[in-house]
């Protein structure tokens, strides 16, 4: 009788934690933008890449759905983009998930701060651009970077501009006396802390070049810069960071319409936010690996599902960037690139 209401007690002490690994975990990921979006979709695929590298796979123990607020091209006003996070965290209340991912600075604002503090879900973001102590004074959630404490961690979106500086003036084979690199951003949310990014790199570290940074706001704005720029001699480089723009009818251009305008009418080599930006069309430099960035995140996403708190995983820089280039923009700029720099590269493309 011993050994049986021993053998009892084990069984149901056991049995829940079996009962809990046959389940399959549950994670949402929240884009900002819409599907495909070249900052958002790069992001998503490494999460899921992260979650499969760590035995989380999708049809066997994963259910993963996913959220577009659609908010750079179509809800872009600030009610509109609330509108959408409400539907969002809606979704995510029929859902039920274990761990919520959000991507990009509307989502983390919209969505991850009414989400703080929950005991049934954790949290992760990508993509930050906004400073994080600056949303933790709006809704607390960090005790400290190495301990956030809270149900919330993530991956900061670093943007690495004194390195991509440096590798834009080695392509140019040096910068001269006098000769600046001019970054121009829009005034949405996004835009703002992009232009608060690179205003504390900059501060932060030693570049060669003067560094100039223009505000436009709209897309008029835009296009009267660029040509201006074009006939400023001194103007080596420019850094487009306007991703979404207001045209004279009311519409809305976002990066692909932006940065293809751009590239008919610029005569100035640009350095890209991203890769995905010099993949479609962009000249290059030193631009941030969504993708690796992602992955950072899904690799927080799996070590939650595997038992360990959020808020004892530290909030990290992104980690990554890659050198890129694309080769027949450069050939339209008659730009030629040295071979050592192209052999570096971790993208050319043609």
């Amino acid at each position: 009788m011993r050994i049986l209401s021993f053998s009892l007690l084990l069984l149901l002490m056991v049995t829940p934690s079996l009962a809990k690994s046959h389940q399959s975990a549950r994670v949402m990921i929240v884009h900002s933008y819409e599907a495909d979006h070249i900052c958002g979709q790069p992001q998503g695929q490494g999460v899921v890449q992260a979650l499969a590298d760590n035995g989380w796979k999708q049809n066997e123990n994963l259910l993963l759905e996913s959220f577009y607020m659609n908010t750079k091209k179509v809800h872009t006003t600030p009610q509109a983009i609330r509108a959408q996070a409400r539907k969002a965290l809606d979704a995510i209340e029929a859902f039920k998930p274990d761990v919520v991912v959000v991507l990009d600075d509307n989502a983390i604002r919209e969505v991850m701060l009414p989400l703080v503090g929950r005991d049934d879900i954790s949290v992760v973001f990508s993509g930050m651009n906004g400073q994080p102590f600056v949303y933790n004074s709006k809704t607390p959630f960090i005790e400290s970077a190495d301990h956030p404490g809270s149900n919330v961690t993530g991956v900061y979106e670093k943007l690495y501009l004194a390195k991509s500086l440096a590798v834009i003036g080695s392509s140019l084979n040096g910068f001269d006396k006098g000769d600046k690199v001019v970054g121009i951003t829009d005034y949405s949310p996004t835009g703002n802390a992009i232009s608060r990014q690179f205003q504390l790199e900059i501060a932060a570290e030693k570049i060669d070049v003067e560094w100039e940074l223009h505000r436009v706001k709209n897309f008029e704005e835009y296009r009267t810069l660029i040509h201006a720029l074009n006939e400023d001699p001194k103007v080596r480089a420019i850094y487009p960071a306007a991703l979404s723009l207001q045209t004279a009818d009311g519409g809305t251009y976002t990066a692909p319409e932006i940065f293809a305008w751009t590239i008919r009418n610029s005569r100035k080599p640009e350095m890209s936010l991203n890769y995905f930006f010099s993949k479609i069309g962009l000249y290059g430099g030193a631009a941030v690996d969504f993708t690796s960035m992602g992955h950072m995140a899904g690799e927080k996403v799996a070590r939650i599902l595997n038992g360990e708190k959020a808020g004892s995983l530290p909030i990290e820089d992104a980690r990554d960037y890659a050198i890129v280039f694309n080769q027949r923009r450069a050939r339209q700029l008659n730009i030629a690139i040295p071979p050592p720099l192209l052999t570096a590269a971790d993208h050319v493309y043609r």
